[in-house]
């Protein structure tokens, strides 16, 4: 939630690499890539004294302002989706796929442009967590139309990047501007924020209570208090009752993988090992994000850094479509036919999937890193699974969602609610789950610490 700002508490890289997108990422999304994430302000809220007040018409505009957003961003999602089907689901476009660089290049540019001259936000600016418990005394609600902008051009250019890190800003300065026009004391406004937002999320992941728990569990890491919660829990609710309206279809049953009727010793090993498999995946993510770092470190125009990263996207377009954008229908395709692409196709397209994302997020775009690495680990899963024929696809991808994402966000109980919605699981994998989340609890300081030790030794050397 710090547009156009020129530092992060926390972060390692020099403010000039933050300001433009190259210095490490300022989020706990990233903050496996570069040892640990940015604590990043307190959570925010109103002071203890008035939180005690009984404030029934603040909660008036809660209701209001999580209505308004989710139908704004529900709108906008949709307008997205139509537009993006018709730049580039055209019979021309996937039957020629030269033009992938036509369409590419000119959107990486317009990206490049807005961060350069317009301060537009990027990946490394913008944050699921702080999104929920940041600091909002930040948030510009005039440079909507350039935070729209970047989020469009981001996601047109086929980058390898998820609408959630667009969807919270823009929800979050709708909120800013609601505030604003009516004269609502700064101290209640966080409130008013974070309500937009949970109502943005909750309505794309179709679940009422995600926003609810990852605002609590960052909160509780940065110290802050459960002031903001009930305004949470109010607009994750509206939002997710205005998409399901409406019929939109989440990441819940994304995949279509089949259900598990009974658990399996067998199930038990497997998902344990998967779960160290995607802490291994997180570790290989993090060498991505070092050396796009290093890449894009060494062009000091964001304007030719986004046009280097347009270069990558397209070549990546021509030779494997399927690998680019951010991964939702892909996935799918994946699902139905693995047996298309092979075991070893689908790792390489896995480990692509994940290099492209750090492309992403350290040239200067703006997208989230959640629906492409549910990708990528969809591929992981269905590869294993043609290896062992013996295996639940459901079993696999469970283990490697909790490992990968718990080591990317450290926030268990957001991993386990998301793993269990997106996969439609029952109770007893549900305890499975648990179990693994907290394998990877056990085993990521150790394996954070390996990395550090690493780090120093080769500054050292």
């Amino acid at each position: 939630m710090n547009e156009g700002s020129e530092e992060r508490p926390g972060d390692e890289a020099p403010p000039s690499a933050q300001a433009d997108g190259t210095g490490p990422p300022a989020s706990t999304q990233a903050g496996v890539t570069e040892g640990p994430p940015a604590q990043g302000p307190p959570a925010q809220g109103p002071p203890a004294a008035a939180d005690a007040v009984f404030q029934p018409f603040l909660y008036l505009h809660v209701l209001a302002v999580a209505t308004i957003s989710g139908f704004s961003m529900l709108a906008w999602m949709a307008g997205f989706y139509a537009a993006e089907r018709l730049l580039w689901e055209n019979d021309f476009v996937t039957s020629h796929r030269w033009v992938f660089p036509v369409i590419c290049l000119p959107f990486a540019l317009l990206v490049g442009v807005l961060v350069k001259y317009l301060r537009a936000p990027t990946a490394m600016s913008e944050s699921l967590t702080d999104s929920l418990a940041g600091d909002t005394s930040k948030v510009e609600w005039r440079r909507l139309p350039v935070s729209a902008a970047q989020a469009l051009a981001s996601l047109f250019s086929g980058a390898a990047l998820g609408p959630e890190a667009g969807l919270g800003l823009l929800s979050s300065q709708i909120a800013a501007w609601y505030g604003h026009v009516l004269r609502i004391p700064a101290a209640r406004r966080p409130k008013l924020i974070y309500a937009s937002v949970a109502s943005a999320y909750n309505g794309l992941l179709e679940n009422p209570l995600f926003a609810g728990v990852l605002g609590s569990e960052v909160a509780q890491t940065r110290g802050g208090s459960y002031a903001s919660l009930p305004a949470n829990l109010i607009g994750g609710a509206v939002g997710y009752a205005v998409f399901l309206l409406v019929g939109s279809s989440g990441l819940c049953g994304l995949l279509g993988l089949a259900p598990v009727e009974h658990i399996r010793p067998l199930d038990v090993l497997l998902i344990v090992a998967m779960t160290l498999v995607g802490m291994l995946l997180a570790g290989i993510t993090a060498v991505f994000f070092k050396l796009a770092a290093g890449l894009f470190a060494r062009f000091g125009s964001p304007v030719v850094r986004a046009l280097l990263a347009g270069v990558v996207f397209s070549i990546a377009g021509v030779i494997a479509p399927i690998v680019m954008f951010s991964g939702q229908t892909q996935a799918q395709e994946v699902v139905d036919d693995p047996a298309r692409y092979g075991i070893g196709l689908l790792l390489l397209m896995a480990l692509a999937k994940l290099a492209l994302l750090a492309v992403g997020f350290r040239s200067g775009f703006l997208g989230g890193a959640i629906f492409p690495s549910i990708f990528a680990l969809t591929c992981v899963a269905v590869s294993l699974d043609l290896l062992l024929p013996g295996a639940e696809q459901t079993v696999l991808m469970a283990g490697l969602m909790v490992g990968y994402l718990l080591t990317l966000f450290r926030t268990p109980f957001m991993v386990i609610l998301l793993t269990g919605f997106m996969l439609e699981v029952n109770t007893d994998m549900i305890a499975l789950i648990v179990l693994c989340a907290a394998i990877a609890m056990i085993l990521g300081p150790l394996l954070r610490r390996l990395v550090a030790s690493r780090r120093k030794t080769a500054d050292t050397a």
